[in-house]
């Protein structure tokens, strides 16, 4: 008997079953396809310290740096400071929190800062 027809189709088979997740996402009708972006909220008008796209990419790797810089060198630089971030984006829960939870991420900040919550007005 001849096996080759019937490895041709075990082999279709396991490769249907291992790109199936990519076929299904690619046509539109994935898990998460339809999952908003989250809107962020600015609370002061002006430019940031770096463009959006640069800050949703690497600001972490900007807070390591600086929080690094701040606790083993004393320098403290204000344009990279969570200082400064909170003076745009004063609510946690409205920026922090809707991005982290967006992407499944813990912010590892608030373990030692305190992000005060925005004073009512």
């Amino acid at each position: 008997m001849n096996k080759k027809p019937l490895a041709i189709i075990v082999m279709a088979i396991a490769l249907i079953v291992l790109l199936s997740p990519f076929i299904y996402n690619a046509f539109g009708t994935g898990l998460f396809s339809k999952v908003p972006r989250p809107e962020i909220k600015i609370e002061k008008e002006g430019k940031c310290v770096r463009d959006t796209e640069y800050m949703r990419r690497n600001h972490m790797n900007i807070l390591l740096h600086s929080r690094d810089e701040a606790v083993r060198e004393g320098v403290r630089a204000k344009d990279d400071s969570l200082n400064n971030c909170r003076s745009c984006h004063p609510s946690r829960g409205d920026f922090c929190i809707k991005c982290h939870s967006y992407i499944g991420a813990k912010p590892e900040c608030f373990e030692c800062h305190y992000y005060p919550k925005k004073a009512e007005r």
